[in-house]
């Protein structure tokens, strides 16, 4: 029997790339802020540094003097925002006023930029700026992209900022490679900039509707399951997982992380985390590979056999129960 967290070996050659699913998150969760212009300084750097980082050629043509009032003027909620193949940029967020909260969705402008960014202040739930291409309806389409700030009513002390954007880079061989270097590069700047990171994963598996991991979703869990318990449970597992010092110690450390065999880079974090690469190549994040870092992080994982998701993407999940591992050792 294989002990848990042992390396499986396999013949590399006969396993062929996996085919990205339609969306890659990027998700990092962090303590809360409780001051609102601590907190608006956190999110505002975020929707700067993550649309700079992740948008790629999506964000050609954007920048902060970019004025789309006057398509967005109009009353028919159905006429074109522009011309096909244009970009498209616009807010959605919750404007907290006497003590209930309203729906915002607006466009970019200066203007709303700025009153944007003043919201933050109050601490909304979900603030959320997407960028993306219009189709030939003159409506928005493929490709996107979505940069969120969001906090749980039920686990108030957890803020998670995440981006989420489509994968035509990663489904092209000739800019797959460079899409991945930005992606790690400049996520690795935010893990280390945000240092001590409680949970943060690249996952391409994860529910775009609800934000829960592959795992939460396999397992029936809520957000307010799980963030809570982020000092000594991860939420899930993925090509990249950034582990809390709490689950980094329960793990063995960063020495035992490494002595597994499961991942091509372990790196230590100054709060004392962890950064886990699985595979070199995001590509690369094969099912023996996913089962590998199962097994590693397993004494971690919240207990129960994860049920196959009814959605046509493909979750990146060993199905086993991890007690069954620990169990066996």
């Amino acid at each position: 029997m294989t002990p848990a967290g042992a390396f499986e070996e396999y013949d590399v050659a006969a396993e062929p790339d996996i085919r990205m699913n339609s969306s890659l998150r990027a998700e990092i969760n962090l303590r809360c802020p409780s001051d609102g212009r601590a907190y608006r300084e956190l999110a505002e750097s975020w929707f700067t540094r993550a649309v700079a980082a992740f948008a790629g050629p999506l964000g050609e043509g954007f920048h902060h003097d970019l004025d789309l009032t006057e398509p967005a003027l109009s009353t028919d909620g159905d006429a074109p925002l522009g011309a096909p193949g244009t970009l498209w940029a616009d807010f959605v967020y919750y404007r907290a006023r006497r003590g209930r909260a309203r729906l915002v969705q607006t466009h970019w402008s200066p203007g709303n930029w700025q009153r944007f960014r003043e919201e933050l202040e109050n601490r909304p739930a979900d603030a959320q700026l997407e960028l993306s291409l219009l189709g030939a309806d003159g409506r928005p389409d493929e490709p996107w992209l979505a940069v969120s700030v969001k906090r749980e009513n039920q686990a108030p002390d957890v803020v998670s900022l995440v981006a989420i954007r489509t994968t035509e880079e990663f489904q092209d061989p000739a800019t797959v490679d460079e899409a991945q270097r930005r992606w790690e590069s400049s996520f690795r700047s935010f893990v280390e900039r945000y240092d001590p990171v409680w949970y943060a994963n690249i996952a391409d598996d994860s529910e775009h509707t609800t934000g829960r991991t592959a795992l939460e979703d396999g397992l029936g869990l809520l957000l307010e399951d799980t963030l809570p318990e982020l000092g000594s449970t991860l939420r899930g597992y993925a090509w990249l997982t950034v582990c809390s010092p709490g689950v980094t110690a329960a793990l063995g450390g960063v020495p035992a992380l490494r002595a597994s065999g499961a991942f091509a880079e372990v790196a230590a974090l100054p709060g004392g985390g962890a950064w886990l690469k699985a595979t070199d190549r995001v590509l690369a994040y094969t099912d023996s590979r996913v089962r590998a870092v199962f097994r590693a992080l397993a004494p971690a994982l919240p207990p129960g056999k994860p049920t196959p998701s009814l959605t046509w993407e493909t979750p990146r999940l060993a199905f086993q129960d991890p007690d069954d591992l620990t169990d066996a050792t």
